[in-house]
């Protein structure tokens, strides 16, 4: 059965629609009201007797009752009860009846509604099957999902359920909301999810902040044998007192000795989710005698039908109203969809996240963006063996295919020919030539590559009329997790850090530099920004939080940006690319136990052989070889100006050795590049580089395949000078860093817009937007810029 959706003014309104749509036989479904008309529901009563033979067939198969929906008008059958519905007795409130009627009826159009939108939209299958693997639960994603855009791509549609989770996804806005004077809180939940040791970790953000003097230790767990001890153990590390109680007439003497200043924290006996004392408990800490505040424990390794139970059952306890939940355990699960899931379902702001048994350094104050991040990262170990597969989910919808409807293509048509002339006149003349298609698959191309969706999001919120409330760290945290997500999603087995360098002028106009880590896959397409370093006049700033009134010079500057990298969670499978370097801070950084790849000059000095030389004198006497399929064949367009097609890519490479007085020798591999012409055989560039990974670890056609692909991404670096010029400087906090991380990661989109072959459709619309034919290097940051304006646009 196909339901439709009417909206009119009015009433009058509404039916006229349904009655030239359906024609005068039509079901009304459902009426009611809704800001600025009315909605009616309505179906064809052609579709009746289909619907019902389905649900016959399925239910013949033994399928649960309220898979489909029957119906019919009065006047052609009675309305029957669904079948799980007891037949109604004497003395049965007819309301009640009526009430669980209607409950089962709209729960059926639900369902309906919900298989339709799954057939008509493909894009929300995919997203669908992909969010229950993460841990997501059906009820949520189907009350999302419903209001998911049509027309977008399946990276787009990916992002806007990343955005939908981060923005209804409840949070404690700051710390300090939390700790204010007089609080008492206490911690509730199952048995073994970690309260005590949270309770521990709580503890000493406390004392660090009011000190142990303002800092009072309860605790009820008098069952598990040594857990009072435990907590006596963690009072006495931070000299705080702690007391044990064990029913609630001691709790109110307890907690009337307390001054009204002091802090309480409460560590309760851990009760299952299924045990009558639950209400006890509840009842025993709201009479107190002073006004608790309860988190509830939330264990991310459980299930989402156990966290779901334990909300609900903590939740109606009979007890003060939960204010909020801590997630333990984030360490040891394979997913963290269900904690977030039943912490929207349940709104239950997420005060903190605990990774681990370290005390007190393993409990995190996270954002909603950092949260969702970190639960939608994938991990290639952890498989979801329990959500359908795509497979699964193509035989499921592959039973029932509903007739065609195009009301959609007709609405998406009118909406074409509304917008297209207000679209073209962005365009110069050519832009005459432009079809809404070409505008539409400009835009897709914005949200199907990594760097160049990043940097609209960035955009996005620079350019934004509201404050920026996201922190620097939060968005270098993100810009990580998207690079681990492409990792396990396309398989690379490295990452290059190409680590540059640009010159930028401060708003008083003073000049100084940018540095910034330019994160490439091994094929050399653009991804994001991991790190930047802003230096002025006015003093040297890192994103990684480090500053100084003096810039460090460039070779420290530069093992500042690799180690921070290095010693990263993410742990990134990276290959750090630069330019130069000596001995000595080569030595420094392969200490770090990285793998780098440094261009260097044809003067630079080595051994060879027991002999000193030069790089340039000893490529010259080394064998070349052509690379029939560089690494870079699929990502650059052009090779110094020339198309990628014209050139052959020649590599040399031998194993030399670096030394220095009272030390071992460096085991380097020297490479040696030449880019040839295949029209005339002339060489067209030369590159020279020296690297820790020999040819055990890398091959050397790799390795000059990402000096080539090094080479051409300097020209980011212009990019990144142009978009700093661009973008206006704001008044919010982190303003000069948030503008360099939008400027760099601008810079790397700007880059793959140029050099991707698949972006030729873009480029040609980015040339119509700014009148320059060709796209020459100076017009793609602000093509692109238009480009962003132009996806605004059709989105709205």
């Amino acid at each position: 059965m196909n339901i439709s959706r009417f909206v009119g003014s009015t009433n009058r309104e509404a039916l006229r629609q349904v009655r030239l749509a359906l024609g005068p036989d039509a079901l009304i479904v459902s009426n009611k009201r809704i800001n600025g008309g009315v909605e009616i529901l309505a179906t064809d009563s052609s579709s009746i007797q289909s619907a019902n033979d389905r649900a016959d067939a399925v239910q013949a198969a033994g399928s649960a009752p309220g898979q489909l929906l029957q119906a019919a008008p009065m006047q052609q059958r009675p309305a029957q009860a669904p079948s799980h519905m007891p037949p109604l007795q004497a003395g049965t409130d007819v309301m009640g009846a009526i009430g669980e009627m209607r409950g089962a009826l709209e729960n059926r159009i639900d369902e309906l509604l919900w298989g339709n939108q799954l057939r008509r939209a493909p894009q929300t299958v995919s997203l669908f099957q992909t969010l229950l693997g993460f841990g997501f639960s059906t009820a949520l994603l189907r009350a999302m999902l419903k209001r998911l855009p049509e027309q977008l791509s399946p990276k787009a549609a990916f992002q806007w359920a990343r955005n939908e989770l981060a923005t209804h996804l409840p949070v404690l806005k700051s710390e300090n909301d939390l700790w204010t004077p007089g609080l008492a809180l206490a911690l509730v939940g199952p048995t073994g999810v970690g309260k005590t040791t949270t309770i521990a970790k709580l503890a000493a953000r406390c004392v660090k902040r009011a000190g142990p003097d303002g800092l009072v230790l309860l605790t009820t767990d008098t069952y598990r044998i040594g857990a009072h001890e435990q907590l006596k153990i963690y009072g006495q590390l931070m000299r705080v007192p702690v007391h044990v109680v064990q029913n609630a007439t001691e709790l109110r003497q307890v907690m009337q000795g307390i001054r009204p200043d002091q802090t309480i924290l409460i560590d309760n006996v851990g009760i299952s989710q299924r045990d009558r004392y639950i209400p006890e408990q509840a009842a025993m800490l709201a009479g107190s005698g002073r006004q608790v505040s309860r988190l509830l424990v939330l264990n991310a390794s459980s299930h989402g039908d156990t966290l779901d139970e334990v909300a609900r059952t903590y939740s109606n306890d009979g007890g003060s109203p939960l204010k909020g939940c801590i997630i333990t355990k984030v360490d040891e699960a394979s997913r963290l969809g269900a904690a977030l899931d039943t912490a929207i379902r349940f709104q239950l702001p997420i005060h903190y996240v605990s990774n681990g048994q370290k005390v007190p350094e393993n409990l995190a104050f996270l954002s909603a963006a950092e949260l969702v991040d970190q639960t939608l990262v994938n991990n290639q170990l952890t498989r979801a063996l329990y959500a359908p597969t795509e497979a699964d989910f193509a035989a499921l919808m592959s039973m029932a295919k509903p007739p065609e409807d195009d009301t959609k293509a007709i609405a998406a048509e009118s909406r074409r020919k509304r917008l297209l002339p207000g679209l073209l006149s962005m365009a110069a003349e050519t832009g005459a030539r432009l079809s809404m298609d070409d505008l539409e698959g400009a835009c897709a191309y914005i949200d199907a590559e990594v760097a160049t969706s990043e940097a609209y999001d960035l955009w996005r919120s620079h350019t934004g009329a509201a404050a920026d409330s996201t922190s620097l760290s939060a968005y270098i945290e993100h810009m990580l997790r998207v690079v681990q997500s492409e990792i396990s999603d396309r398989g690379h087995h490295h990452i290059l850090a190409m680590h540059e360098q640009v010159a930028v002028k401060s708003p008083a106009g003073s000049t100084g530099h940018l540095r910034a880590s330019l994160l490439f896959t091994d094929k050399g397409e653009s991804l994001t920004s991991s790190m930047q370093q802003i230096n002025f006049a006015d003093g040297w700033q890192s994103s990684c939080g480090a500053s100084a009134q003096l810039a460090p010079v460039a070779g420290e500057a530069l093992h500042h940006q690799i180690q921070w990298l290095s010693h990263h969670p993410a742990k990134l499978p990276l290959v750090h690319l630069f330019e130069g370097g000596t001995h000595a801070l080569w030595r420094r950084i392969s200490a770090l136990s990285v793998q780098w790849l440094a261009q260097c000059t044809a003067t630079t000095r080595i051994e060879f052989d027991s002999c000193a030389t030069t790089v340039g004198a000893l490529a010259k006497t080394l064998h070349h070889r052509p690379v029939e399929h560089p690494a870079y064949s699929a990502a650059l367009l052009d090779i110094a100006s020339v198309p990628a097609a014209g050139v052959v890519l020649w590599v040399g490479s031998e194993t030399i050795e670096v030394v220095a007085r009272q030390q071992s020798p460096l085991k380097l591999q020297l490479i040696s590049v030449r880019v040839v012409s295949r029209a005339d055989g002339s060489t067209i560039k030369t590159l020279h580089g020296l690297s820790n990974m020999l040819a055990a670890d890398a091959s050397s056609d790799l390795l000059g395949a990402w000096l080539v692909a090094r080479s051409e991404a300097k020209q980011a670096l212009r990019y990144v000078a142009r978009a700093w010029q661009l973008l206006a400087q704001r008044d919010d906090a982190e303003s000069v860093q948030k503008k360099a991380l939008n400027a760099v990661q601008l810079g790397c989109a700007a880059w793959q817009y140029k050099q991707d072959p698949e972006a030729h459709l873009a480029r040609r619309v980015g040339a119509s937007l700014t009148g320059k034919p060709g796209l020459p290097s100076t017009t793609a940051v602000p093509a692109l810029l238009k480009l962003f304006a132009l996806k605004e646009m059709v989105a709205t």
